[in-house]
């Protein structure tokens, strides 16, 4: 799973990255029940995608605030 790029996601909209959010937040939950039965076989996806989700919130909290 590779990162997603900041610059990439300051192209997308609002709405759009709301939408991501949300998708990698379910995925987020579908990786951490695997690592608990013992099914994940790379860990490091958990982290890619808390990042993921991280960046995209700061994004919509600095368009916020520029508002």
């Amino acid at each position: 799973m590779k990162a997603t790029k900041t610059v990439e996601l300051r192209g997308r909209d609002t709405a759009d990255l709301k939408r991501q959010i949300a998708e990698n937040e379910s995925r987020l939950v579908a990786l951490n029940f695997q690592k608990v039965t013992g099914h994940l076989d790379n860990n490091a996806q958990i982290t890619t995608l808390r990042r993921d989700i991280a960046r995209i919130n700061t994004i919509l909290h600095e368009r916020a605030s520029a508002n």
